[in-house]
């Protein structure tokens, strides 16, 4: 299947497959997004890693789920054709260090999340991408904003199967905004599925937005737990119980952040991130405890990143409800 999905980007790029340093023969290559890839080596080189990638992605999977992935892969191609360059259209002039570290980029960006594909807790996992590569009318270098999103599918004919991804289908926030509201920002949304266990799918969101002429990007880490039995999305009230448990939660948790920061902590008003500690969102389970996540700047400086906060579980015990199966893991 891989031959033949390479033959038919060949045919629209102009280029001819064959065996070479990249996936195609650079002898035939004629438009600068070929050229890019041919004379540069570590550009090359992603292209290879990113052909084994996709290939290792359609492993195992079914033809239904297989053909959508490579459809998937057929369209990124063809954004990846115009998604660097200063008006979203395709190249018609070598590409300058910008469009070559854009190029770069890219390419790593689509191997990351093809490898998201794979078998966890006995589901065999596959990825729907979508990509959109927009004129903004603003001068270089914000002549393109760049939209792109990953939701996972399970690929099984079965109940669950079909109830797990019209729950995914369905979750709000998760397209790239090609309307008015952040139409000229890139943004990019993809959701990870990170544990299985009996009770729930567990997936973790990364929304990233740039905004044109920023500085730097903005990235929100939250999270999205599926419960199996009930085909809906957990909320709070499975996982706590009892009068004001969330005050209580909310001071265990400003008080180990406090301590986890030390001196870089800039919570001087507790109130700003304290609604976020009890939103089911923000949590993830381990063995250890209970994960808050934070945004970035919401209790760290920027270069702490997006900081997390294990609270063990024997501390927040007489708070977790009596019924709290979803905790398993």
């Amino acid at each position: 299947m891989l031959g033949k999905v390479l033959l038919g980007l060949a045919l629209a790029l102009l280029l001819v497959p064959a065996a070479h340093a990249a996936s195609f023969d650079c002898t035939r290559a004629r438009t600068p997004f070929a050229q890019a890839i041919c004379t540069h080596p570590d550009l090359s080189k992603a292209d290879d890693t990113l052909a084994a990638t996709f290939k290792a992605a359609l492993d195992g999977l079914s033809a239904p789920a297989a053909a959508e992935v490579s459809a998937d892969h057929d369209a990124w191609v063809r954004y990846a054709n115009i998604a660097c360059t200063d008006d979203a259209k395709l190249a018609t002039r070598p590409y300058d260090t910008v469009g070559l570290n854009c190029l770069r980029n890219l390419f790593t960006d689509r191997t990351v999340w093809l490898k998201n594909s794979r078998t966890l807790g006995g589901l065999r996992f596959y990825y729907v991408d979508h990509y959109e590569a927009l004129r903004t009318g603003l001068p270089k270098p914000d002549g393109v904003a760049t939209k792109s999103v990953s939701t996972p599918r399970i690929d099984a004919n079965t109940p669950e199967a079909a109830a797990f991804n019209l729950f995914v289908s369905g979750l709000p926030d998760l397209m790239p905004d090609s309307g008015n509201t952040y139409a000229n920002d890139s943004d990019s949304s993809s959701l990870v599925v990170t544990g299985v266990v009996p009770a729930r799918i567990t997936m973790k969101l990364d929304n990233y937005l740039h905004p044109n002429r920023a500085a730097h990007g903005r990235t929100a880490v939250t999270y999205v737990h599926y419960l199996r039995d009930s085909n809906r999305r957990l909320v709070a009230g499975d996982v706590f119980s009892g009068n004001g448990w969330q005050q209580k939660l909310k001071t265990i948790v400003l008080a180990a952040a406090k301590k986890a920061e030390g001196g870089d902590s800039l919570m001087d008003d507790a109130d700003v991130v304290g609604d976020s500690i009890v939103d089911p969102a923000r949590w993830d389970f381990s063995k250890a405890g209970l994960i808050v996540q934070f945004e970035p700047y919401e209790i760290a400086p920027y270069a702490a990143g997006a900081p997390t906060v294990t609270i063990p579980w024997a501390d927040i015990a007489p708070l977790l409800a009596h019924d709290a199966g979803v905790l398993e893991q």
